[in-house]
This record gives C-alpha cells, structure tokens and sequence, in this order.
C-alpha cells in the first residue's frame, strides 16, 4: 500500500499545507476573517480563523491525484465520496467568511449525508455484540442520516480551544490508517494518511497559543470525513460491514461525541435552547476551572489515543470482550463527566 507516489502526495500535503498557511494567516488578518471573543469564547485575543482551507485544499487535491492514478477516480462511490465532503468544506469556508444561517448550514449537511446514504448498499444491516446483525430496512437509512449529520456537528462544536480538533482528527486518522493496513484498503489507507499529514502540518499553527483556527470550512470538513470514514471502510473492504465499522469509528471519535452528546442532553433536561452558542462542554468547563488550552488538548489527545487501542481490540475480540471494552469506556466517561462537574462547581463556589 505504501509506494513513492502516496509518500510523496504526503510530503507534499505536509510541506503545501504549512507554508500555506503561514501565507494564510496574514491574508485572513487582512481580509479580517476573524473570531473575535465574545462570553462565550475561550480565547481572549481577535485570532484568524479559517485556517481549515489548506488542508482541505491539499487533502481534496492529493485525493484526486491518487484517485486518477489508481484508476478509480470515476467510479460512482468515490466521486459521492470526494463530492460531498468538498460540499459540506465550501459551504463551511463560506460561513467562515459571511457567517450564513444555521439552517442552511444543516440542510446542506443533511443533502450531502443523503448524498452518500443514496449510493451506499447495506445500511439496513447493524451488528450487536451477541445479537450479530439486525434488519433495520429504512430506519437504518434514518440512523445513518442522524449520525452523519450528528458527527459533523458534534466535531464543529468541539472545537473551542487551541488544537483540540485537530488533535482528535490527528489520533482518528491513525487509527482508521491502523485499520486499513490491516485489512490491506489501499482508499482507506490514503484517505486517512492525508489527513495525518494535514493535521501535522496544521497543528503547528494551531497549538497553544494559537495563531490560527480552523474554523468551520475545517471543522465540519473533518467531521463529516470522520462520520462517512465507516461507509468507506465498509464499502472498500470485504472483511467487515458498516454494522461495525460505525462502531470504530464511534470509539476512535468518542472523547469529542460523549463530551458533545452528553453536553447536548443535559441542556435539553435544563430547557435551554440546544442550537444557541455556549460553555457548557465538559472541555470548556475545565477551561472556566483553571486548565490551559495545551492541557486539556493533550487530556483530549491521551483519551484518544487509548481509544485507538479500545478500537483494535475491539474489532479482534469476541462479542462478551466487546461489550466490556464499551461498557468500560462508558463508565470511566461518567466518572470523568462527574470529576468536571465537580471542579467546575467548586470553582463557580469560589467565584
């Protein structure tokens, strides 16, 4: 899987994407393409925003020529693929730069999920450890919608403070990268060794104290990426199914959806508007308490790479295995919740 051709469309996505945007960070000053902090913010100083564009660029564009050189450039899937996540990264530049409404921004999302639900076969199909798989007919077309569209979101949200999107996307990618050396998926493999190449070159740019964000064209590109990422799997290889490769990809994504959808309920208890803006992730209230932006990045980034293992010896163990590895994960992540809640109460107690 590895020749000269996808090294050098690595080097080339590294060394592209961090001088661009070097480049890129003055134009976004001078164009004022900028995120400037508001109550809700975590940053205190106007920060370039927008800095997603280059590795979208260059990932978009190495995965054309890879594609091309590989003889699979016009076939149906991959262009569904390839379309509807350049979509979703324009329709994010474009909010980057004109702030469009939330709900335009959800209806493109959800045409573009449509777009790879329509051309994708076995979505009815969902495994439960012990169960095996399960018929869902078109209620599995529905399910497959909520996730892309959750995912998306979820990673968009998640992305409020120095590096910490760019740390998960950095950790999913070596483990779906992990999983395509294994069951030998050349697309998979490339896909996601892109974005590793991508997100290094990006991070520099990103850590603590950030001179650039991602920003929405970005954030939600990585997202929907990493929601469609089991579609790919299971439509490139013959050795699993998307009953469960949803299930690695859920684990190797999980520090951002249980931080995200647990955040996302307890507002929804509370009555508070869902879709509004603001500070109530777990990651943010370990801001509000005290902890620098590096430092719950690299919480984040430890989380992850533990479920990358989580991820491996869950798609190798038997089905009683598998249910301890996600009963344990769920577990410790309640703990965790109730540690941040703890902390984040003394502080508001202090104050």
């Amino acid at each position: 899987m590895i020749d000269l051709t996808l090294v050098a469309l690595v080097l080339f996505i590294g060394l592209a994407n961090f001088y661009f945007t070097q480049w890129f960070i003055r134009y976004a000053k001078i164009k004022r393409i900028t995120d400037y902090p508001n109550k809700r913010s975590s940053h205190n100083v106007p920060t370039p925003r927008g800095g997603g564009f280059g590795f979208v660029l260059f990932i978009i564009s190495a995965l054309i020529v890879y594609a091309f050189l590989n003889n699979i450039l016009l076939e149906t899937e991959f262009l569904v693929f390839l379309m509807s996540s350049t979509l979703v990264a324009f329709i994010g530049w474009l909010d980057d730069k004109n702030d469009l409404s939330k709900e335009f921004r959800f209806a493109v999302q959800s045409a573009a999920a449509i777009l790879v639900i329509i051309f994708i076969s076995n979505l009815d199909l969902f495994y439960i450890p012990f169960v095996g798989l399960l018929n869902l007919g078109l209620f599995g077309a529905f399910l497959a919608l909520l996730w892309i569209t959750a995912t998306t979101n979820i990673f968009n949200f998640m992305d409020g403070v120095d590096g910490i999107a760019s740390v998960q996307a950095l950790s999913a990618a070596i483990g779906w990268t992990i999983f395509a050396y294994l069951w030998q998926v050349p697309v998979l493999f490339a896909v996601n060794i892109f974005v590793v190449a991508g997100i290094v070159s990006f991070l520099v740019y990103n850590w603590s104290p950030a001179k650039i964000f991602m920003g929405d064209v970005g954030s939600v590109f990585l997202g929907f990426l990493f929601a469609i990422m089991p579609f790919i799997a299971a439509y490139y290889s013959d050795q699993v199914s998307i009953g469960e490769t949803i299930w690695l990809a859920g684990i190797l994504l999980w520090p951002f959806l249980f931080d995200g959808t647990i955040t996302f309920f307890r507002r929804l208890y509370k009555g508070e508007n869902v879709f509004e803006a603001h500070r109530t992730h777990l990651y943010q209230k370990l801001n509000v308490a005290g902890w620098e932006h590096s430092g719950i990045s690299k919480l984040y980034l430890s989380i992850s790479l533990v479920c990358i293992g989580l991820a491996v010896a869950f798609i190798m163990a038997p089905d009683f295995i598998r249910i301890v590895i996600f009963a344990t994960l769920l577990v410790a992540s309640f703990i965790f919740a109730r540690y941040v809640h703890s902390i984040s109460t003394a502080n508001e107690t202090v104050s």
